[in-house]
C-alpha cells in the first residue's frame, strides 16, 4: 500500500504538478511507510525495516519539500525559508489534510450530491428574493440573551476550569433549504463551552475559538495556551465549542460536516457558531461584568472570529491565527476528484457554492472593530490553510497588523510571533491593560 501511494503519487506529480491533492497522499503513503516497518521487521528482517523507514521518511520529507516549492507565493508574503524542520512541518500539514479530506469526501457522492445541487438553486432563488446576496450581513438575526446555562460533567486538570453548556435556540429560516435536516441533528443543539475564570472582581475575557476536529478541553485549551494567556496575562477565557463539533458532533468524527461539499451544512455551521458565541459575548458583558472581550480564532477559528467581527459589535479585538476565510475556495482546492465531479455533474460549481456561501463569508462585510484593533498571524508554508487566505483577509481588513511566521499551519501562540503580535492587539484594544 505504501509503495503503491508513492508510486502514484510521484507520477501524478509528473503529468498534473501543482494539484495540491498529490503531497497529501504522498504524505499518507509514506507515514503507512514507516508505520508499516515495524512490523516488517518481523517478516523481512531488521535490515529491510531499517532501508523501508529511510525510505518512507525520504519521501516523507520529499512530499514536504515538493508541497512548499509548488505552492505559489501571493504578492507582499515572504518566500519560505526552505530546511528540514520546514519540510517535515509541511508534510504533517499534508498527512493532516488527507485524513480530513478521506473523512468527508463520502458526503458529496451519489444521491448526497444530487440533493446538495438541489438545495444550491433554491437558496440561490431564495436568497437573491431576499436581498442577501448583496446584503450577507441581512441574513444574520440578533439573538435573543442568553439567560440560562448549566455546569456540565467534563473536567480538565487546569485550576479554575468550567463546562458550561445551554439550549442553543439557533434555527435557519423558515423555508430554507436544509433547515428540518439540520433541526434533526440533536447533540448539536446543545451548545457548550470551557471557562478558565479567575478570582476576585471582573476581568478581561478573551473568547478562543479552536479549529475543525477540536472539540475537546484537553485540545482546545492546549491550543491556546492557558499558562501565556490566563496565568501570565491574567485575562478570563472562554473556548466555545463549534457546532458539529465535540460533543456537539452528529457523526463518528468531530467537525466531519464542516466543509464537506455539503453547501447548506457548511451556511448553517458558520451561521449557528456566530449565534451562539454573541449570546455568549452579550452574557459576558452582562453577567461577568466583562470590561473589555477580545476575540482570538485560529484556523477553522480563525474564520469564525473574522466573521463574528463582521456582526458583533461588542467586540473589542479581534487576531486571527492561519485563518479559514474562503471556505468555497478551500473545499475546491482539496476535495477529492470523484466528489467535485459529482457535483458539477449536480449542477454545484465554486462559484455558485461561494454566491451562497457569502452570507457566512467574512470576506463579503466590512469588520465591525477598528483597523489597528485588528490583527493576522499566518505561517508562509501553511498547508492547510494556505497563505492566500490571510492575505485575502488582510487586504479586505484594510491592512491592519500582520505577522508571517516561517512555517506551517500549528504555530500561533508558541511562537514568539504569535504572542508578541497578540499582546499587541490586545494592549492595543485596552482588553490587556498596560503593564499586563
Amino acid at each position: 500500500m505504501p509503495g503503491t501511494l508513492l508510486l502514484a503519487t510521484g507520477l501524478s506529480n509528473l503529468l498534473w504538478a501543482g494539484d495540491a491533492r498529490i503531497f497529501q497522499f504522498m504524505a499518507l503513503g509514506a507515514a503507512a511507510g514507516g508505520v508499516l516497518s515495524v512490523p516488517a521487521a518481523l517478516f523481512f528482517g531488521p535490515v529491510a525495516a531499517v532501508v523501508l523507514l529511510i525510505l518512507s521518511a525520504a519521501s516523507f520529507l520529499a512530499a514536504g519539500y515538493l508541497a512548499v516549492g509548488q505552492e505559489p507565493v501571493p504578492v507582499g508574503v515572504p518566500e519560505p525559508r526552505v530546511g528540514p524542520k520546514l519540510v517535515a512541518r509541511a508534510a504533517e500539514d499534508e498527512l493532516s489534510m488527507a485524513a480530513i479530506v478521506l473523512s468527508t469526501w463520502p458526503l458529496a457522492v451519489g444521491s448526497n450530491a444530487s440533493r446538495i445541487g438541489r438545495e444550491l438553486e433554491e437558496a440561490l432563488d431564495l436568497f437573491e428574493e431576499r436581498g442577501w446576496l448583496d446584503d450577507p450581513a441581512g441574513y444574520h438575526r440578533t439573538p435573543p440573551p442568553l439567560e440560562k446555562v448549566e455546569h456540565g460533567d467534563l473536567v480538565h486538570r487546569e485550576r479554575g476550569f468550567e463546562h458550561l453548556t445551554f439550549e442553543s435556540s439557533y434555527e435557519p429560516w423558515p423555508g430554507e433549504p436544509g433547515r428540518d435536516r439540520w433541526l434533526s441533528y440533536e447533540g448539536n443543539r446543545t451548545a457548550h463551552a470551557w471557562l478558565l475564570r479567575h478570582s476576585g472582581g471582573p476581568r478581561p475575557w478573551v473568547v478562543c475559538v479552536p479549529g475543525i476536529r477540536m472539540g475537546s478541553p484537553r485540545a482546545d485549551l492546549a491550543l491556546f495556551h492557558p499558562q501565556y494567556l490566563h496565568h501570565r496575562l491574567g485575562l478570563n477565557l472562554l473556548f466555545p465549542v463549534l457546532p458539529l463539533h465535540g460533543p456537539r458532533r452528529v457523526g463518528l468524527v468531530s467537525g466531519d460536516r464542516v466543509l464537506s461539499g455539503d453547501v447548506m451544512d457548511s451556511l448553517h455551521a458558520g451561521s449557528q457558531a456566530v449565534w451562539d458565541l454573541r449570546r455568549l459575548i452579550d452574557r459576558l458583558r452582562a453577567h461577568e461584568g466583562a470590561p473589555a472581550v477580545g476575540v482570538l480564532g485560529h484556523s477553522l477559528g480563525g474564520y469564525v472570529a473574522a466573521l463574528l467581527s463582521c456582526l458583533e459589535d461588542a467586540v473589542d479585538s479581534v487576531a486571527v491565527g492561519n485563518p479559514a476565510v474562503d471556505p468555497s475556495r478551500l473545499f475546491w482546492r482539496n476535495a477529492l476528484s470523484l466528489a467535485t465531479r459529482y457535483l458539477k455533474t449536480a449542477g454545484v460549481t465554486e462559484e455558485k457554492m461561494g454566491e451562497v456561501l457569502r452570507a457566512i463569508s467574512p470576506l463579503a462585510m466590512p469588520s465591525l472593530v477598528p483597523r489597528e484593533n485588528r490583527a493576522i498571524f499566518a505561517g508562509v508554508a501553511d498547508r492547510v490553510v494556505p497563505a492566500v487566505e490571510a492575505s485575502s483577509l488582510w487586504h479586505h481588513w484594510e491592512e491592519p497588523r500582520i505577522a508571517w511566521y516561517s512555517g506551517t499551519h500549528r504555530a500561533f501562540l508558541g511562537t514568539p510571533e504569535g504572542r508578541a503580535l497578540v499582546t499587541e492587539a490586545l494592549r492595543a484594544s485596552k482588553v490587556l491593560p498596560e503593564g499586563g
